[in-house]
């Protein structure tokens, strides 16, 4: 009879656990702290049917809506090579949209490569900035001998002004490696990795404008 009880109980309260565990409103489990680094405040989260978390990263710099958008997805692809990237191939665009593929240095393991679809939602002359990517395939750019291809890469960057005129910065990343990395051992590398790729987008923005070739 106390066993029948305790188990109608758990199945009147399963549903409120599982609610305060989806507490972020998107019917994902909620963001959880993990520190900060150089200013950067870092959560993780659970992502279902992953051993890997997706990460969100938020800072506020003092850089100008426009620069910070333009650094996330630059006017003009140039395919320079910065901070572990060892190649960047365009493969094709549109106004908004750029389909590109990239390869990158890991340490310790074998690298990685991966074709990327990025979408500019929003252009800073909105108001604010959105940009979203994810991994796609395309079959000019079919898996590399001594490359392993990330299987997924996802996620977005959201850029609004604040009331004092600087910028919050969000973004947001989820992947997966691929290779047969465990998740425990994968994490503190992903975590590294968004930080450092955070600052390159903050570097790009604050650097002076490039000078144009004499005669342009």
């Amino acid at each position: 009879m106390m066993e029948t009880q305790v188990r109608r109980l758990i199945l009147l309260f399963l549903p409120v656990m599982l609610l305060a565990q989806t507490a972020s409103g998107d019917g994902l489990p909620s963001w959880r702290p993990d520190g900060s680094s150089g200013g950067v405040q870092i959560e993780r989260r659970d992502v279902p049917g992953s051993h890997f978390d997706a990460l969100r990263l938020t800072i506020v710099s003092s850089a100008s809506l426009e620069r910070l958008c333009d650094a996330i997805y630059p006017p003009t692809f140039d395919g320079k090579l910065e901070r572990g990237f060892k190649r960047r191939d365009l493969l094709r665009e549109t106004g908004s949209e750029r389909w590109t593929y990239e390869q990158i240095s890991v340490p310790v393991v074998s690298d990685r490569d991966y074709v990327i679809h990025t979408t500019r939602n929003q252009a800073a002359s909105t108001g604010r900035c959105e940009v979203t990517f994810e991994t796609t395939t395309d079959p000019s750019r079919p898996p590399v001998s001594g490359f392993v291809r990330i299987p997924v890469v996802r996620g977005h960057w959201d850029l609004t002004p604040t009331a004092d005129g600087r910028v919050l910065i969000h973004y947001e990343i989820f992947s997966e490696p691929g290779g047969g990395i465990p998740a425990f051992l994968a994490k503190g590398s992903q975590r590294s990795t968004a930080v450092d790729f955070m600052k390159l987008i903050l570097s790009r923005a604050s650097a002076p404008p490039a000078t144009p070739p004499p005669g342009t």
